[in-house]
């Protein structure tokens, strides 16, 4: 997946970086499908892993880059060792919120992003997991059994750690920990905010840099982080409920999107835009079906 940005997606919250464009099956939604990769926002296996950054020749303090893991993230992760429930509210740079539940239990995971436009998640319970999204009707089946957040991710690709991207008045309030990714084309800072009085985490941003480009800024409320979650969680059938658009032939997959899309506003011209044809929705998958309605449809409520 290519990585565009942290919280339209969403899992997830958890951190969107969504596909970079719009060709077919790319995603650039905030679906369940690309909420995926908002918990793992740093994980990009097409890029190398950040060496160990050391300071310049000159030895320049500016340029000094510390790689460790500071003991505030190192504590934090430890929660995401075993049961917990995790829950955000996700805010980007164009003002759109998305409140994002993430939880494991054993090794059952249970993701739900909640946004203007409705609600979608992820759900694996025994080894068997399932994409859902409300707002169209569907799900299918995953290959995907774990999710890895931000904490943990930039845990365990040991992340430098970096100082350049901090505010001061910000560090008056909060312990700050910031770590950077560096992808080919691209920079991510992630700064996380520490309570000082207990260590709890507060809060924490990503900012997404490519040259030529304004930053994109996400930032994410913790509003709670706890161990242990709710059986509740983890029942399945709020996903198989819905439509299995895998089993769907070909003229049925085709009625159902065009039906959706007529619902959601999807025009002829937003599916050119797509990459798509009216005949690709016989064949389209479910990535690129949902990432369709939530890049152009409900556009009232979008905007």
């Amino acid at each position: 997946m290519d990585i565009k940005k942290i919280c339209a997606a969403v899992c997830a919250c958890v951190i969107c970086l969504c596909a970079a464009g719009c060709s077919k099956d790319n995603k650039d939604s905030s679906s369940a499908v690309d909420s995926k990769a908002v918990v793992s926002a740093v994980d990009k296996t097409d890029s190398e892993k950040p060496a160990d950054s050391k300071a310049d020749e000159s030895g320049s303090e500016d340029s000094q880059v510390v790689n460790e893991q500071g003991e505030l993230i190192t504590k934090t992760a430890a929660i995401f060792d075993g049961d917990y429930t995790l829950k955000t509210t996700c805010t980007e740079s164009d003002g759109s919120k998305q409140e994002v539940v993430r939880a494991k239990k054993g090794g059952n995971i249970y993701l739900k992003v909640t946004s203007d436009i409705g609600t979608s998640g992820f759900i694996s319970v025994d080894g068997v997991s399932y994409d859902y999204d409300n707002v169209t009707g569907v799900y299918h089946k995953s290959d995907v059994t774990e999710l890895d957040g931000v904490i943990e991710s930039i845990v365990k690709q040991d992340l430098p750690r970096t100082y350049g991207h901090i505010n001061g008045d910000e560090a008056e309030k909060y312990d700050i920990e910031e770590y950077t990714y560096t992808g080919d084309t691209y920079i991510t800072a992630i700064d996380l905010y520490f309570d000082k009085a207990d260590g709890s985490l507060k809060k924490f941003t990503q900012t997404y840099s490519v040259e030529g480009a304004d930053d994109t800024v996400s930032e994410y409320t913790v509003d709670e982080l706890s161990e242990g979650a709710d059986d509740s969680l983890f029942d399945v059938s709020q996903a198989t409920g819905l439509v299995d658009f895998d089993s769907m032939s070909e003229d049925q997959r085709l009625g159902y999107c065009q039906g959706i899309f007529s619902k959601a506003g999807v025009t002829t011209d937003d599916l050119s835009s797509g990459g798509y044809q009216t005949d690709d929705l016989k064949t389209i998958s479910y990535d690129g079906f949902v990432s369709l309605v939530y890049t152009y449809g409900f556009k009232s409520v979008s905007q």
